[in-house]
């Protein structure tokens, strides 16, 4: 009996660093997914700028 107790409580830790460790995993893909959503935006953001100044200095040429 101790051994079948031994073999089932390796067991539930196996499975839980397992679920740890997917869960861990998840987490930095999203953070990297996220890092890349605002590099995006940051990017379209200064895109935005430099098209508003270049149609500002258009606008006051003309």
């Amino acid at each position: 009996m101790p051994s079948e107790t031994a073999i089932l409580l390796i067991g539930i830790i196996a499975a839980l660093v397992v679920l740890v460790c997917v869960l861990m995993w998840r987490n930095m893909r999203n953070q990297q997914e996220l890092r890349d959503k605002n590099d995006a935006i940051i990017r379209e953001i200064r895109e935005n700028v430099e098209l508003r100044d270049e149609l500002r200095r258009r606008l006051i040429i003309n």
